[in-house]
């Protein structure tokens, strides 16, 4: 990618790319494994899904649209809000995701296939209420209780000890066999194998 100057100062670049995640046996960049879809971007994989600067202070604000067969892939997952989904042509549904801090593209993360979850809420100092959901291969759901309520115990830990409150709407946490990494602590997405 040849971006020729002069450019100005500030700009929007939107890229349209095809990748085969079926076919990456790096399992960097986006990747699928036993029939899940899954990024790991740090340290370099964001630029296996489309071009960028891989550095910590490169930072960019995403919205992802994830489509995919509604059968084989009912989650469908990214960083930051929820902002819109819904049934498409031909068995198909989409998500569309937005966070709005900017984020170095290696905390980037997409996930997509047929999981189970358990759901709670969390409210913050502030009041403001936040939806929590956890994910896991069907067979292990009755593993996460405990990941919640320690997920619940670490938020408010973070609100007494350091005041911070978190940011987002939604707290996603996938907990899966097939991550390829322990595990990769991505803003509002956190994946742990």
């Amino acid at each position: 990618l040849e971006l020729k100057g002069p450019l100005p100062a500030e700009f929007t670049l939107e890229t349209d790319v095809t990748i085969e995640p079926e076919k990456n046996t790096q399992l960097s960049g986006l990747y699928k494994s036993s029939g899940m879809y899954c990024t790991q971007c740090e340290a370099e994989g964001f630029r296996r899904i489309t071009p960028m600067l891989d550095r910590p202070d490169s930072m960019g604000r995403y919205r992802v649209r994830i489509e995919a067969d509604k059968t084989t892939c009912p989650v469908l997952l990214s960083n930051g809000n929820l902002k819109a989904r819904g049934d498409i042509e031909g068995g198909r549904h989409y998500a569309e995701w937005e966070d709005p801090f900017p984020k170095p593209s290696y905390l980037f993360a997409v996930v997509a296939g047929d999981l189970g979850s358990i759901s709670d809420s969390y409210t913050t100092t502030s009041g403001r209420k936040v939806h929590l959901e956890i994910f896991s291969e069907h067979d292990n759901v009755g593993q996460l209780p405990w990941a919640m309520e320690s997920l619940k115990q670490s938020m408010k830990w973070d609100e007494d000890t350091f005041g911070l409150e978190y940011d987002l709407d939604v707290y996603n946490i996938v907990a899966v066999g097939d991550f390829n990494m322990g595990a990769m602590e991505n803003k509002g997405l956190n994946v742990f194998n």
